[in-house]
């Protein structure tokens, strides 16, 4: 129970994330048609879509290992677990939007 949840919210929270991140990919690709800022936008959206997986498969994983060889209980390894994955999920969706923005600006 305590591993689908974190995984649910460490999944949901990062995909949050990348969605306010694509907003301002969307702002910084201002003065882009749409065909040149297309390949840029799919990559993004790709990148936050299997991060988001990747860094719940993660929690999950990070929950097993606190809580099996730290003296934690399941909610605190829980808690610990999703806030670095959300954290960590934020900054790698960060370069997944600046390797957007390279892109699109590579395709130019």
């Amino acid at each position: 129970m305590i591993k689908a949840t974190t995984f649910l919210i460490t999944m949901s929270v990062n995909a949050a994330v990348g969605a306010a991140m694509f907003f301002m990919l969307i702002l910084s690709l201002n003065g882009f048609t749409g065909k040149q800022a297309e390949p840029g936008l799919i990559l993004f959206f790709v990148w936050v879509l299997i991060t988001s997986f990747v860094v719940g498969v993660l929690s999950i994983l990070s929950v097993n290992y606190l809580a099996g060889t730290k003296p934690f209980n399941q909610w605190l390894a829980a808690t610990i677990s999703v806030s670095v994955c959300v954290i960590g999920g934020a900054a790698i969706n960060f370069v997944g939007a600046t390797a957007a923005v390279l892109l699109t600006l590579a395709m130019r």
